[in-house]
């Protein structure tokens, strides 16, 4: 198996409209994110006689640590990640474990997930999604045919097993299917075969629904709660009911910015989990049809990155970076419009919080650097993966 030589590819002129437009996408986003911070808060602690522009004082220092992620990861050697995958996964591994550490972690609501960083708040979790991307792709990359053998894999999908474990211990069982879920994309795109995943993974899956019934038990209330909306409107199903009350009082053009009702103590954590439902109340259809829009963009000039990549590690670094803002963002907008069970997780770039801005903007300056020194779209592997399978069987 031969891959693209950095050394002898020509740079593409098209590569920098593809970091361009990437970076476009993602300003706009973080500057809208702002507006509607500021927006879904002011109003509610001002009612709690606080200072009605701490949020957005709190987005805005959390946007400017954004940014300089962005840069510093734009200007980082995909090389430096690639030797560095493995240190990055243990530091992540670490802080999943110290977080579990009463007097280090910090619980809120019933889950360990935070630690306390100064006077804010970090979700190692967060850090753990990126790490596990580069690790994924540093080590599939490498790996050349060993990915067709089920010994070959086992590293890898250990790997992902201790990192999804840690999260489903905090507990935080949607954030480790979304690990899993992206970790088996790369995997399949690296060319695992689906049956030897399947083949593994389903005693790791098993452990993780045991765990699941014996342990956690506000999953099976929000399942309940999607399954029969009627009977749990007061209950678990309160916060998924305002959202698509917000979401249909929009209209074709919204009730304008700041003219929310749902906001005024209706729907908790507007802020957060649930601002995709800001955005139908207070922009309408339009509003939310544009910020899918502009996701479904971020998600088509990141595999046209993925496509113009120098080498194996890069092709795979950003097909993960792509899966991971696109399922995360797809699983927000479910939450919110009630097509999936109750879920916190926020949207990327627009949502309330520090540790999930800062890993999209580390993931959109990956896929910025990706796509700037890209080389010219051409396919990545001189065979295809059936030539590869009788390349291993002989």
């Amino acid at each position: 198996m031969s891959v693209r030589s950095p050394a002898r590819v020509a740079l593409d002129p098209d590569s920098q409209h593809v970091a361009t437009a990437l970076l476009l996408l993602v300003a706009g986003l973080m500057a809208l994110g702002v507006v509607l911070v500021y927006s879904s808060t002011s109003v509610g602690i001002a009612l709690r006689a606080q200072d009605a522009t701490l949020f957005l004082r709190r987005q805005l220092l959390w946007v400017l640590l954004a940014s300089c992620t962005f840069v510093l990861a734009r200007t980082t050697e995909l090389e430096t990640l690639r030797r560095h995958a493995l240190p990055i996964l243990l530091c992540a591994a670490g802080l999943l474990l110290a977080v579990l550490v009463p007097g280090v972690g910090r619980k809120i609501g019933g889950a360990r997930r935070w630690i306390r960083l100064g006077p804010l708040n970090g979700q190692p979790s967060e850090f753990a999604k990126l790490a596990l991307v580069v690790f994924v792709a540093a080590w599939a990359s490498a790996q050349d045919g060993r990915l067709r053998t089920v010994r070959g894999i086992l590293p890898g999908l250990g790997a992902v097993a201790l990192v999804a474990g840690l999260v489903v211990v905090e507990p935080d069982m949607g954030t480790a299917i979304l690990l899993s879920l992206v970790a088996t994309v790369m995997l399949v795109v690296a060319g695992v075969r689906v049956t030897h995943l399947a083949l593994l993974g389903a005693p790791c899956a098993g452990l993780g629904l045991l765990f699941a019934l014996a342990k956690l038990d506000y999953i099976w209330r929000r399942i309940s709660a999607f399954l029969n909306p009627a009977a749990n409107a007061d209950g678990v199903g309160y916060q998924t009911r305002q959202a698509v009350i917000a979401l249909g009082s929009g209209g074709p053009f919204g009730v304008g910015l700041g003219a929310s009702q749902q906001k005024l103590l209706f729907l908790p954590d507007v802020h957060t989990d649930f601002i995709f439902a800001l955005v139908g109340e207070e922009l309408g259809f339009v509003g939310t049809v544009a910020v899918v829009g502009a996701f479904a963009a971020i998600a088509v000039y990141g595999m046209r990155a993925a496509d113009r990549a120098r080498d194996r590690f890069g092709f795979l670094l950003a097909v993960g970076l792509v899966t991971l803002l696109g399922l995360q963002s797809i699983l927000n907008m479910a939450v919110a419009t009630a097509s999936v069970p109750p879920k916190g997780i926020a949207l990327p770039f627009l949502s309330f919080g520090g540790s999930s801005l800062l890993m999209a903007a580390t993931a959109a300056g990956i896929l910025t650097r990706i796509a700037a020194e890209g080389s010219a779209p051409r396919p990545l592997l001189d065979r295809s993966p059936a030539e590869e399978d009788r390349a291993h069987d002989d």
